[in-house]
């Protein structure tokens, strides 16, 4: 079995009053009062000019003998500024 090391990083833009998820570090509350989760995902697709992509579950992983594990997640909130 191989180990592959990667690094995830990005922004999310979410509608103005969202706020994060105290003792969550990777939830964000909407307005609305839903939450969204902000998550590495496998996605696989049959080839590399295929147009079947779709996530994964990680059953489906592990069927494939495939473990994601994530080190860190942290979210922080930024005011827009325009």
């Amino acid at each position: 079995m191989k180990t592959i090391a990667f690094t995830l990083s990005g922004t999310c833009l979410v509608p103005d009053g969202s706020t994060p998820v105290e003792g969550f570090a990777n939830h964000v509350r909407l307005p609305g009062g839903q939450l969204i989760s902000i998550q590495p995902v496998i996605e696989m697709a049959s080839g590399a000019d295929a147009d079947d992509h779709r996530d994964i579950s990680y059953d489906e992983a592990v069927a494939l003998d495939i473990y994601l594990e994530c080190e860190d997640r942290n979210i922080e909130l930024h005011e827009e500024r325009g």
